[in-house]
């Protein structure tokens, strides 16, 4: 069973490559009834569909998107392997994904859980489970290391590091370790553009091209002809995914060496390139569908960092210090780890198997400031400074003192704002309208805010398209730390201030 899942992602990537309209073979029961463990395992925000960034190629996406929504179910998973309704049913109720069998939990020691736990009304009894299972899981060789938290009624009440942050040097993880963001850098350059929106600098519902004329023209990939868009790109459009923009290339004609996914590949490696002349590139490249019209992960959030520039005059990274690192006291987070933190920078791992980790290849020059400071994934930093981030979302904007956003613009982030077309996201991150906001990155960072509990949690790794089964038990237990009895020490953040 071990070899199971990689076989089954090679033949996922395999098919995707075949020619279009060539049907798979029948595999064996085997792989087919692993399907859907390969599916949570991708299933990075738990929200029962893959996105583009989900999945580790363009052309597996695209294949695997039967019904063009600019999302990946279960079921289109199951069909294109040939499986048809009678092996769903045989899927349903397989756990999270497989992993090798962990230590026995007699072998590990809680850690100590007093006042700040209690403070957060948080079951200390369940946080050493926390760490008992943590520490199971990365001496199995599930993940390298982790570093957690969780907050709750603006109490930081969980905050432990497990296993190694390189386990080649025999380095054990710290807590103040630096984490490859990846796609959890796109709340961050939301919250970025809203602070500019919350001084009036522009709407939400205005055309992008008022400040980047770079798109005052895009055109739309449709039926093999490239007719004007219906309406304009706005950046609502841009903070929802809802922009027609994507990852990858739209398959036609173009592979891996054209199109937006080829444009990325070499604006980030050629170190010359700037966000500037990477939207104008980008900008003579099709969109996926008519603005507003549907949902496509992809390059939305790094145009929205080119929007930022253009807006407030001055380079993203700049914008950030001022209106978010700064005020929030996000101290190692920035687009490049600078000399003297460079120790404490994660080596980052892929996983061939079950049970085994090597350490992966990074393309990018991460202690050097890149030319090109990509909104969509270009950040790292601490677990300690995104549960700071995190506080200040679930406390509606501010956080010791200073306000970052204003409460109905922290609300308008936990809307879901594609309600019209049947899908669901907020600004900047996955939204479900009930109080849930939450995103993850390739690498296996995590978070997830739940107002409904006055909590967030914080979960890091370094595991390059992270598929172990580590972040649903540590999500499981979380839940069941609450303690739904337990009043906050002072006001709930969550409540609306007075105006």
């Amino acid at each position: 069973m071990r070899f199971v899942l990689p076989a089954l992602v090679c033949l996922l990537i395999a098919a995707a490559n075949a020619p279009v309209g060539a049907q798979p073979r029948t595999q064996p029961a085997l792989l087919r009834a692993s399907a859907e463990q390969i599916f949570i395992q991708w299933d990075k925000n738990n929200d029962g569909r893959l996105s583009a960034d989900e999945l580790p190629r363009p052309q597996l996406f695209q294949r695997l998107d039967k019904d063009g929504d600019g999302s990946v179910t279960k079921e289109e998973v199951g069909g294109f392997l040939g499986g048809g309704a009678g092996q769903r049913q045989r899927w349903r109720g397989v756990g999270v994904s497989q992993s090798v069998p962990l230590p026995p939990a007699a072998d590990f020691k809680p850690r100590e859980h007093g006042e700040e736990a209690k403070a957060a009304g948080l079951k200390t009894d369940v946080l050493e489970k926390i760490d008992i299972e943590m520490q199971r899981h990365t001496a199995a060789r599930n993940v390298a290391g982790i570093v957690a938290i969780i907050g709750r009624n603006g109490t930081q009440g969980y905050f432990e590091a497990f296993g190694m942050q390189d386990i080649e040097a025999n380095k054990p993880m710290p807590k103040d370790a630096i984490f490859r963001l990846m796609s959890m850098t796109k709340p961050v350059i939301a919250v970025a553009a809203l602070t500019l929106y919350d001084e009036g600098r522009f709407t939400l519902d205005e055309p992008i091209s008022k400040h980047c004329p770079e798109w005052a023209e895009p055109k739309v990939l449709e039926d093999g002809k490239l007719p004007p868009a219906r309406s304009p790109i706005t950046p609502r459009m841009l903070m929802s995914h809802s922009s027609g923009l994507y990852y990858g290339s739209l398959g036609q004609g173009d592979d891996d060496t054209g199109g937006a996914a080829a444009l990325a590949f070499r604006a980030e490696r050629d170190n010359k390139t700037t966000l500037k002349e990477f939207s104008e590139a980008l900008a003579k490249q099709p969109l996926k569908f008519h603005p507003g019209t549907g949902y496509q992960y992809g390059h939305s959030i790094d145009i929205l960092g080119r929007y930022i520039e253009a807006v407030a005059g001055k380079t993203i990274d700049q914008v950030l210090k001022e209106k978010v690192f700064d005020p929030l006291g996000m101290a190692d987070t920035g687009f490049w780890v600078p000399g003297e933190k460079v120790d404490r920078l994660c080596q980052v791992y892929r996983q061939p198997r079950a049970g085994a980790l090597e350490p992966g290849r990074d393309g990018r020059k991460l202690t050097e400031k890149p030319s090109l400071l990509m909104g969509g994934h270009g950040l790292l930093g601490t677990a300690d400074d995104y549960a700071r981030f995190c506080q200040m979302l679930l406390s509606r904007g501010q956080l010791d003192g200073k306000r970052v956003l204003k409460p109905e613009t922290v609300d308008l982030m936990f809307e879901n704002q594609l309600k019209d077309i049947n899908q669901r996201y907020g600004l900047g991150g996955m939204a479900d309208g009930q109080g849930a906001y939450a995103w993850g990155g390739a690498d296996g960072t995590q978070f997830w805010i739940d107002r409904k509990n006055n909590l967030y949690g914080v979960f890091m790794v370094q595991t390059q398209w992270y598929k172990a089964p580590t972040v649903n038990e540590f999500r499981r237990l979380v839940k069941n730390a609450v303690d739904p009895g337990a009043k906050p020490a002072s006001s709930q953040p969550m409540n609306k201030e007075k105006q």
